[in-house]
């Protein structure tokens, strides 16, 4: 009892030694990072000179020139932040900031106010993979690990006087090495006035406080801010009180107006880009480009991104940037040296809007050095009220200068329109659609008989969005496949569903007879708006861009405008098409519209359970010898109609419930295995562990592809059939259940390793394990060549699409060998027949139960799948059960699998009745391999049929 007392008393003793030996440590470590901490942020040493330390009231003061929440752009901090990731090659990058107020106290001295806030620097890295020789393109990361965040809190004064700001503070980050960097910084911020306009930018430097040799150290950032606090929109006031000067004259009806309820913030809030379209002819001699030829390009692009809109909501101010494609990517920051900061008014009289606009200099060196001048640019913007063939943009506007035409920095007027490329979604209550090439329309398109009423075949009612298809252009001549979109712009002079503020009206349609819709017979009147990006589409004559080289030529798409007349009763819909096509001109000043081109789609019935039921043709009805014409492009589109989706929906229900119970049976089959293992204890080493282990793996593989799905909704499946929830809470059961099965396989395989290892003939049954392996693997590996080869020349879509690596990966091998591993799990018997081989034995190694039942739960799905080919539609995505991802189903495929496992389940039955070799001749039927042994009792005993 002493002894452990004193035991007791040691071991007491030594927790107080060391309690008070980190008591210590910590002391020491609080007391330096306090001294270091209050070294670093002496405001009077870093900031006295430009805004004098005083001593701050309780009072909080609610006036700041920055509202909570201020955005702005940096540059430089690179040493500090996240450097991007090793890729190909990395585009410029986006640097944002964002200035987060929480308190701003009075002080003791007036107009002087102690600010506390956080200042977060952000920033984004885009990279560009090779798709082609010779053709690339750039795409923006999303992953967090590609974007580098640095978050100061800092403290300090403003003086409301001289508009200057100075705070210090500090962060933390890590080097390129890992290590924890402590970061001290002084802000400095300038002309934070309590009112601006708009030459006033809000610029400042952020310094590191420690010294240049210290690892703590980073280089200068420079920011730049546009002011948001009681700005006075002083340019529109005195400008635009007349309109917009030297703009070109509109009549207000052809434009339309905006409700109270809907302002032009409304309309233009967020970032928008407008194609650029250059009316002159742009050479050296008179330059085309707002910026002057030191740029290096001519913008293609110009985009809208608001600032800030005015309490009556009639005017607003824009980041207005010029830019290229091939040049920068579509989110990354704007390039400043090309960028306007404008001020714009809503003229309710014209119905358009009226900006002026100023060029932002010396923001390439440092932002701190920015500001604005030369305010000669003006844009107008309106919303046409009506649409044609020719022009499908909803936003249209112009872009001038006011200087002297001799005088340095003048430019022709500029177009801009927005299209389908650049989001065409601004649409208006109101807006109308006149129908011009109806008599081509008729020379053109051949007379169909129509059906009678009475036929039993229904086609899409051209009112409904079944209207409306996604499809596949194959290019004969090339045989090379694309995609794109077809999406109805109006019909007839009803309001189309899809699109609400599209309402042709009758009153504008022509009085040609040919170009009303006859409702009695059928038909009816069409505008659509075709969409082919070029990406993997080799094209050739006519359709092929001029620039094919460039960035625009992946990117930009083909937008063919397109009106005729769509039969209700037969499915057919003919229409003559318009695209802006290039011209010959290097500098790319002017365009052409080719309106000869016919499109031809022909509609099947809706309760056709084919998967393209869409098939059509767009042709050039040109003269070969044109350098316009094209060869014709074959089309293969897909359209679900709503009593598609409501057997889908059906259908998924179903195949939610089927997995359920499919797993749920694996679950018996597989206990029964269980408990026939564990009553016969001379079975267990009989069963073949590579089948166990591919069954084991067949249960674990979609847990961990899938584990994501059970915390992740499916947006696209859920969005395309319902709110998701239901849908999500049967998939995470699926994976319950399958979690569970594969538990019971894990807990067989383990039962006969234990078994294999514990009995005293092992080693004849490791032997036969071995030659089982050198047989099974050899017809895997080449299995698995085979079904590659077959994968990777599938279809010509997969051919064209195989030199982009990351489809290559994800498609070919990652899809292929999915497939394949389901193959092999189908025939799971096979190891077993192979091991029974080489062991000749006859014992009932597996129970009736699990041999059987499993076989089943492998080909029922195939067995299914041939149904739901012939009685449903072919919808890839919203597979549920026999998921054409995980295995090979086809005609074909489902038939040879269905027989091979039934073949396999027979001759396991055979060879535990007649024994392993059963089917071979007498002289291979001899057993070479091992001899009975003797066990001690009858329960031990292998079980056998009895003869």
């Amino acid at each position: 009892m002493v002894m452990d007392c004193s035991i007791f008393c040691r071991t007491k003793l030594c927790y107080i030694n060391a309690f008070f030996f980190l008591f210590i440590i910590c002391s020491f470590t609080c007391l330096h990072v306090a001294f270091s901490t209050a070294n670093e942020f002496d405001y009077g040493l870093h900031c006295n000179s430009v805004v004098h330390k005083s001593k701050p009231a309780d009072e909080e003061f609610n006036i700041m020139p920055f509202p909570v929440r201020q955005n702005g752009y940096f540059s430089g901090g690179d040493t500090v932040l996240n450097n991007p990731p090793s890729r190909s090659y990395s585009a410029p990058k986006s640097k944002t900031l964002l200035f987060e107020t929480h308190h701003v106290f009075t002080t003791d001295v007036d107009d002087v106010f102690m600010v506390e806030g956080n200042l977060i620097f952000q920033t984004s890295f885009y990279y560009e993979h090779s798709i082609s020789s010779g053709s690339s393109f750039v795409i923006s990361s999303s992953d967090s690990s590609d974007r580098g965040t640095l978050d100061f809190d800092f403290r300090g004064f403003w003086s409301r006087t001289t508009g200057k700001l100075c705070m210090v503070g500090s962060s933390y980050a890590y080097s390129k090495e890992g290590k924890l960097l402590h970061l001290a910084a002084v802000l400095k911020i300038n002309n934070l006035q309590s009112s601006s306009n708009i030459s006033t930018l809000v610029t400042g430097t952020m310094d590191s406080l420690s010294s240049a040799n210290d690892p703590n150290h980073f280089e200068q950032i420079s920011l730049l801010m546009f002011p948001q606090v009681n700005y006075a929109y002083t340019m529109n006031s005195n400008q635009f009180s007349q309109g917009c000067p030297r703009g070109t004259d509109v009549q207000p009806m052809s434009s339309l107006r905006l409700s109270q309820t809907r302002t032009i913030c409304d309309m233009l809030g967020g970032s928008n880009a407008f194609e650029l379209e250059y009316t002159g002819t742009c050479n050296s001699s008179k330059s085309c480009n707002p910026f002057g030829d030191g740029i290096g390009y001519l913008p293609s692009v110009v985009s809208l991104s608001m600032i800030q809109c005015s309490n009556d909501r009639l005017s607003l101010r824009f980041l207005i940037e010029f830019r290229n494609d091939s040049y920068q990517g579509y989110y990354s920051s704007p390039n400043l040296n090309t960028s306007l900061i404008g001020e714009g008014s809503w003229d309710a009289k014209k119905n358009r809007l009226c900006i002026i606009a100023c060029r932002i200099y010396d923001a390439s060196s440092s932002l701190e050095k920015s500001h604005v001048g030369d305010c000669t640019t003006r844009l107008s913007l309106r919303f046409p009220a009506v649409l044609s063939i020719r022009n499908t943009s909803t936003t249209a506007g112009e872009i001038w200068s006011v200087k002297p035409r001799n005088e340095g920095g003048f430019f022709d007027r500029i177009e801009f329109r927005n299209t389908a490329r650049y989001g065409g979604g601004i649409q208006l209550q109101g807006l109308k659609y006149v129908y011009t090439k109806m008599d081509e329309v008729k020379k053109s398109c051949p007379k169909k008989n129509s059906r009678s009423k009475s036929s039993r075949e229904h086609y899409p009612d051209g009112y409904s969005g079944d209207m409306s298809f996604s499809m596949s252009i194959i290019n004969g001549s090339k045989g090379s496949i694309g995609w794109g979109s077809s999406d109805i712009l109006a019909i007839d002079d009803q309001q189309y569903q899809r699109f609400p503020s599209l309402l042709p009206s009758s009153s504008l349609k022509p009085k040609n007879p040919g170009v009303e819709s006859d409702s009695s017979s059928g038909l009816l009147n069409v505008s659509y708006k075709i969409s082919i990006p070029p990406l993997s589409l080799e094209l050739d004559g006519g359709l092929k861009p001029v620039n094919q080289s460039s960035y625009d030529y992946l990117q930009t798409k083909i937008q063919i405008s397109a009106e005729g007349v769509y039969d209700t009763t037969t499915g057919s819909l003919c229409m003559v098409g318009c695209r802006r096509s290039s011209s010959d001109s290097k500098s790319f000043s002017s365009h052409s519209i080719d309106c000869d081109i016919l499109v031809q789609v022909n509609f099947l019935p809706l309760n056709s359970n084919k998967r393209n039921n869409i098939k059509g043709s767009i042709e050039s009805t040109r003269e070969k010898t044109d350098n316009l014409y094209f060869k014709p492009l074959q089309i293969l589109g897909t359209s679900y109609s709503r009593s598609w989706v409501g057997e889908s929906i059906w259908r998924m229900d179903f195949e939610m419930i089927v997995s359920v119970v499919s797993n749920t049976l694996a679950i018996i089959f597989v206990a029964f295995q269980i408990f026939h293992v564990r009553k016969h204890r001379g079975i267990g080493p009989m069963v073949s562990l590579l089948m166990l282990v591919i069954l084991v793996l067949g249960h674990l593989i979609p847990l961990v592809l899938n584990l994501e799905a059970m915390f992740i909704q499916d947006s696209e499946r859920s969005v395309l059939i319902r709110g998701g929830t239901w849908l999500e809470m049967n998939e995470v059961i699926i994976r319950v259940v399958t979690m569970v099965a594969f538990l019971l396989q894990v807990r067989l395989l383990m039962l006969s390793w234990t078994a294999r290892c514990s009995t005293e003939k092992k080693k004849t049954l490791w032997i036969a394990e071995k030659r089982e392996l050198y047989v099974c693997i050899p017809v895997y590996v080449i299995g698995a060549i085979i079904a590659f080869s077959v994968k990777s020349r599938q279809n010509v879509h997969q051919a064209v699409r195989a030199r982009q690596s990351w489809y290559y990966i994800d498609e070919v091998i990652l899809g292929s060998s999915r497939a394949y591993a389901g193959l092999i799990l189908d025939a799971f018997l096979f190891p077993q027949i192979i091991f029974n081989i080489f062991h000749n034995s006859r014992e009932l190694a597996l129970c009736r139960l699990f041999y059987i039942g499993i076989t089943l739960v492998r080909l029922v799905p195939h067995g299914y799948d041939l149904y739901r080919a012939n009685n449903y539609v072919d919808i890839d995505d919203t597979y549920i059960y026999a998921d054409h991802g995980a295995d090979y189903y086809s005609t074909a495929c489902d038939f040879i699998i269905i027989v091979l496992g039934v073949f396999f389940a027979v001759v396991i039955h055979y060879q535990q009745r007649l024994g392993g070799r059963y089917f071979l001749s007498k002289r291979f039927q001899e057993s070479v391999i091992d001899e009975e042994h003797p066990v001690d009792s009858e329960e031990q005993l292998p079980l056998k049929y009895s003869t």
